[in-house]
């Protein structure tokens, strides 16, 4: 850390901490957040600084000319600009994005001393990685700045959280880099980052606190060890094989999926260099070489650690017993017809989810990559994608986008190869360019598409119209906890659950409907849900449509041409047609007999439940 560096950061932390104790009680609400953000932030800062002068350290052993890394320079600012833009999105509402990790289970963990037997559906470490930001709101707590549970509060402890993404994001991107140099040299590494970053996943799971990103974290890590041992790796390079591969697994237990055939792909990759007379000489030498029991022991070991197998047994067991019991996915039969059906959709989720250029430019490098031999090393890349449809998309028989990002990672390199080939083309040079080029320029429409619909959702248009509309007398019904917006007093608001008796018992005066998510109803077939849509529609339940509301999305951003950003309904394929949904305001028609319920609570306690509240 550099002297000016050291100095920036202690400043930060005197002039928190006397602002903690010198300013006079209650503080003013800007300074009992700012207190806590900036301990969390300086919290933050000191592994991540570690963690980024090892990597970069990383970088220029690699690409030890400057002129090399100015590309990646570049791409980390730009990225960072695309992480950061939309990290607002839904920071005070509750669950806008699908299985994002709250707040209060993170402090939960904290409450048992990061053990004591926690568990969850996910694994221990990466909550435990966010427990190093949150942990200061928590002091905060106890010394009597700044409720824990307060809205403003929670919006501090989530941007943080989310900002541990951003983090994460811009160091796959450095990985990524370091995986270009491996296959096509410093000089044109940076492609491979380049289109990473210019995917509508990468933009999206960068800046919320899913596990998305934090698992692809690892897992590029993991390749970088893996190349090296493609081109006859060292001791270490196994070894960071062996540890970055259980970092993904104890992240997010699908990366399992992905790597497992990569480990015997680092087997075959040893037997195949081994020195021999014949195939069985090389298979005893490879199985027995030190390097490939080195990988598996620190394998084992980093994953008892990051597990916390040690300290939480109990936790550990108890997460894998309910992985065990978690319930069916399956979207297409058990058949040979479903699989190959499935297979189908996997290969249509790879397409949309680089857009049509990138996935043309992947295709061109993995077909570069048979055509030339010194290139087909390349193909055990390829492991990653068959892996993971082997081991878990054809035994569940469900896929999601989110869960191909490390194919997506693998298909990058590729792509970011076959940019390197076009622009060191010597025959059609400027052709070649010139496709490069309009790809990158597509892909980067296509990519912060996602941005814009986060900046526009629908669900800012809500409470700025309720605000206008309602009063303190007014009851607000929101249909359903999940992906609704958070309205701020003097509407009082009310969760009110998908049917005619609920809407009739809480007779809410405003009642607010996310109508692709109501669609649900349709799709799952549920009597009372769809009940109650078509009673809305038709006016039968005495509510009128007052307002009705999907904010239009500018022409060049392309992605919401894709299909499943222009149907009615979600996609089981994806979560980011969640962002901007239509949104739908019932008003309830006068009656000379009806009066406002004041004995409605402003929250129902079902939804109060580990919530912010003011």
């Amino acid at each position: 850390m550099r002297r000016s560096e050291a100095l920036a950061v202690s400043a930060l932390a005197l002039a928190s901490i006397a602002a903690a104790w010198a300013v006079p009680r209650p503080l003013p609400a800007a300074v009992s957040l700012a207190i806590p953000v900036a301990w969390g932030s300086l919290f933050l800062y000191v592994p991540s600084r570690a963690a980024a002068w090892w990597a970069w350290r990383e970088v220029v052993r690699k690409a030890p000319e400057p002129e090399d890394r100015r590309g990646l320079v570049l791409v980390l600012l730009l990225a960072f600009g695309l992480l950061v833009w939309g990290l607002d999105w839904g920071l005070t509402d509750a669950a806008w994005a699908a299985d994002e990790l709250r707040p209060d289970w993170v402090r939960d963990l904290l409450h048992r001393g990061l053990g004591g037997g926690w568990y969850d559906k996910y694994p221990w470490l990466h909550y435990a990685v966010l427990a190093v930001p949150v942990s200061a709101f928590e002091l905060a707590d106890r010394l009597g700045i700044l409720p824990a549970g307060s809205v403003a509060s929670w919006a501090g402890q989530l941007a943080l959280m989310r900002a541990v993404s951003v983090l994460m994001g811009l160091g796959t991107l450095v990985a990524a880099f370091l995986c270009g140099v491996e296959m096509v040299g410093p000089r044109r590494a940076v492609w491979a980052p380049v289109v990473l970053l210019l995917t509508p996943l990468f933009v999206y799971y960068g800046k919320v606190a899913n596990l998305d990103m934090p698992a692809l974290f690892w897992f590029a890590w993991a390749m970088v060890g893996f190349l090296r041992i493609v081109r006859g790796g060292r001791l270490r390079d196994y070894v960071w094989l062996g540890i970055a591969a259980a970092g993904a697994g104890a992240t997010k237990d699908q990366a399992y999926a992905s790597l497992a055939l990569v480990a015997v792909a680092a087997v075959a990759i040893t037997v195949q260099q081994a020195e021999g007379p014949s195939w069985l000489v090389k298979l005893g030498r490879g199985l027995a070489d030190r390097r490939v029991w080195a990988a598996g022991a620190a394998s084992a070991l980093a994953s008892m650690v990051l597990h916390n197998v040690v300290f939480n047994a109990a936790g550990f067991v108890s997460h894998v017993r309910l992985l065990v019991t978690l319930g069916d996915l399956a979207i297409v039969p058990r058949t040979a017809g479903g699989c190959l059906e499935l297979t189908g959709l996997t290969l249509a989720l790879f397409r949309w989810s680089l857009g049509w250029p990138l996935f043309t430019l992947a295709a061109a490098g993995v077909a570069g990559a048979l055509a030339r031999p010194e290139r087909r090393p390349w193909l055990w890349l390829l492991a990653v994608p068959c892996s993971f449809h082997l081991c878990f998309t054809c035994v569940t028989l469900y896929v999601n986008d989110r869960y191909l990002l490390g194919g997506i990672f693998v298909l990058a390199l590729f792509a970011g190869a076959a940019c390197a080939d076009l622009l060191g083309a010597i025959r059609r040079r400027r052709a070649a360019r010139l496709a490069v080029a309009g790809a990158c320029v597509y892909a980067l429409l296509y990519a912060s598409s996602i941005n814009v619909m986060m900046s526009l959702d629908a669900r800012r248009a809500v409470k700025a119209w309720v605000a206008a509309s309602a009063d303190a007398r007014m009851v607000v019904g929101m249909l359903g906890r999940s992906y609704m917006p958070r309205l701020e007093p003097p509407a009082r608001t009310v969760v009110v659950e998908p049917s005619i008796d609920a809407v009739s018992q809480a007779l809410p005066d405003l009642l607010v409907v996310n109508a692709r998510f109501a669609e649900r109803f349709e799709q799952t077939r549920d009597p009372k849900g769809r009940t109650l849509l078509r009673a809305l529609e038709d006016g039968s339940l005495g509510y009128d449509e007052a307002f009705r509301y999907r904010a239009a999305i500018p022409a060049w951003a392309v992605l919401q041409y894709e299909a499943p950003f222009r149907g009615r309904g979600e996609s089981p394929l994806t979560n980011l047609d969640k962002v901007n949904p239509e949104m739908v305001v019932y008003r309830r028609r006068a009656h000379p007999a009806t009066t406002v319920r004041s004995e409605i609570p402003q929250q129902a306690p079902e939804e109060g439940r580990g919530l912010p509240h003011d």
